[in-house]
């Protein structure tokens, strides 16, 4: 049987020995000659066979106006002026639409905002006008009582008498 110590020092010489072969497997090295152009092959014709492949599924599924429409460029339509300036008119209606629409909404608001300002004094003013009243009301009625009073206690000294 070996002693412990020795089991130690071999499992490190193994430690090393795997520690060097991972070491040397992992090294760098330089890449072949025309690898880096062998790649960017591959990758161009991936994608255009991918974008071959999109074009063959979108065409059979287009109907025929959607294959005119993707046929003609916009430099072509745009190149007539006749249609330059249709487009320019067409952008200026919308322009000047929108800001109508702004102008409008906004003296709508401000309308509104006065007409509530409005009511909100005229709440005011009815509210003062109750009041007033009631201590109108109020101050006649001890009238009415006070004369009650002294007409009662005047006929109860009539009737003593």
């Amino acid at each position: 049987m070996k002693p412990i110590d020795d089991d130690f020092k071999d499992d490190l010489r193994d430690d090393d020995l795997r520690h060097d072969e991972l070491k040397h497997a992992l090294r760098r090295e330089p890449a072949p000659e025309g690898f880096a152009e062998r790649v960017l092959l591959r990758v161009e014709s991936a994608r255009l066979e991918e974008e071959r492949a999109a074009r063959t599924k979108t065409d059979a599924h287009d109907s025929g106006l959607t294959a005119f429409i993707r046929t003609i460029s916009t430099r072509t339509v745009f190149a007539r002026p006749f249609v330059r300036w249709a487009t320019a008119v067409v952008l200026a209606v919308v322009v000047a639409g929108a800001g109508g629409e702004i102008h409008y909404r906004r003296v709508q608001y401000e309308n509104a905002q006065r007409e509530r300002a409005e009511g909100e004094a005229a709440k005011q003013r009815l509210m003062l006008a109750l009041r007033i009243a009631g201590s109108k009301l109020q101050l006649a009625r001890s009238k009415v009582n006070q004369i009650n009073v002294s007409q009662r206690s005047g006929a109860r000294t009539d009737t003593e008498n």
